[in-house]
């Protein structure tokens, strides 16, 4: 995700200093880029190695909000119908946002009311 601000977004991210948003950036790419290696090892989206990264993806979004399983589910959809989110995952690794959208359905539906 590239976490750039714009004058009409209410991301927490806004309140942050140079510091901060290059901790969320690398804690995001830490995140992607394991997920990235678990796909390409040929593990499955409902594998537990997945699963556990997901659980990760998770804690890391609640620190800018706290998605319910409808609303996890939703972010999940825009990172394959989003240009933006799309391409972000994407760069990681060929394929990622659908396995990651279908990663995050799965670790939802197993652990979000």
């Amino acid at each position: 995700m590239t976490f750039e601000p714009t004058a009409s977004s209410h991301h927490a991210s806004l309140h942050t200093n140079q510091e901060q948003y290059n901790e969320y950036k690398r804690g995001h790419d830490h995140i992607a880029q394991n997920i990235a290696a678990l796909m390409v090892e040929g593990n499955s989206a409902d594998s537990e190695a997945i699963q556990e990264w997901i659980g990760k993806h998770y804690a890391y979004v609640c620190q800018f909000w706290t998605p319910s399983r409808v609303a996890y589910k939703s972010l999940a959809l825009t990172y394959t119908m989003d240009p933006a989110f799309k391409a972000t995952y994407e760069a990681y690794e060929p394929g990622l946002a659908l396995f990651i959208q279908r990663a995050i359905y799965y670790w939802a539906d197993a652990n979000l009311a």
